[in-house]
């Protein structure tokens, strides 16, 4: 068993006590959800609030990896991927979630 292989086995269990369930291309993945960061945009016609926070899941449980652009639903809201943070062979990807309409 690689380092990896392990990582990925307590991330499992970690998310199979504290996951957040999300909704990404019609399937539903057990997310680690990070506190939500508040921060002011500045956008033609002043200033909007924007709300960014990150969302680590297996990779195992994905079927395709996830692209800026695309929505992810969680608590009730959509959300689009912003940025995604993937380093093969690494068993966790984050996605760094904002708004979907600004």
């Amino acid at each position: 068993m690689t380092i990896h292989d392990e990582i990925a086995a307590d991330f499992s269990e970690i998310l199979q006590e504290f996951g957040k369930p999300v909704q990404f291309l019609g399937r539903t993945l057990l997310a680690l959800i990070s506190e939500p960061m508040l921060s002011g945009e500045l956008v033609l016609g002043g200033e909007v609030d924007d709300v960014r926070f990150t969302a680590k899941v297996l990779r195992s449980a994905l079927t395709e990896l996830p692209r800026s652009g695309q929505i992810v639903h969680w608590d009730q809201k959509d959300y689009r991927i912003k940025a995604v943070m993937n380093r093969s062979p690494h068993a966790i990807i984050t996605l760094e979630l904002g708004p979907a309409n600004p």
